[in-house]
């Protein structure tokens, strides 16, 4: 009899500590689990404020005329105009590069436009004619009205009312050495004068 009681208390401690053992063992699996999701939602969010963090220093720009690929693109915070073209493949043939400044940081919206080479070159084409006919422009003595003899050098209001005056009398100049007829046009007066004078 004693020792059937010696086998059911033992039994009975065994289950006891069994039970024991098996609580514990589902309380500290249960602490791993919620440490496990508290790491795994702090790596979400880690991830998502990388992510979020990455996108705000990004910039949009917008690069047209002659590039290769003209469009809308993302780029770092501090990169450059020059970013920009390697981005878009580099310019055309036609570009007017040398008006651009590939130094320059980009922000965020910036719009970059390059020319035609052609269209400025004939523009400065054009204004170098402009500027070429103006200067080698001749003043014709005998219909220039009074305002424009006075812009040959050294010709004054007096002295291109005399001109008219000549002209008029003479019926015109037939050589330009007949200005010496005009009073105070002299020969060194008519030396600096005859190569911005004609006759027609």
């Amino acid at each position: 009899m004693k020792y059937k009681k010696k086998i059911i208390g033992s039994v009975v401690i065994l289950i006891i500590l069994s039970s024991f053992l098996i609580v514990f063992y589902i309380n500290s699996k249960s602490i791993d689990d919620v440490s496990n999701n508290k790491e795994e939602i702090f790596k979400e969010q880690s991830a998502a404020g990388n992510t979020t963090e990455q996108s705000s220093s990004d910039i949009t720009v917008y690069i047209n005329g002659e590039v290769k690929n003209p469009g809308v693109y993302k780029l770092k915070q501090d990169s450059r105009v020059q970013d920009l073209v390697k981005a878009c493949g580099g310019f055309t043939n036609e570009a007017n590069s040398y008006k651009l400044n590939l130094a320059k940081k980009l922000k965020d919206e910036d719009y970059i436009y390059v020319d035609k080479k052609s269209d400025n070159e004939n523009l400065q084409l054009q204004n170098g004619l402009q500027g070429e006919t103006s200067e080698n422009a001749k003043v014709n003595i005998n219909t220039a009205t009074k305002e424009e003899l006075k812009t040959i050098p050294g010709i004054g209001d007096v002295t291109a009312q005399k001109i008219i005056d000549y002209r008029e009398q003479n019926g015109g100049f037939s050589s330009i050495e007949d200005l010496k007829n005009i009073d105070r046009i002299g020969d060194k007066t008519l030396e600096k004068i005859k190569d911005k004078v004609d006759i027609r």
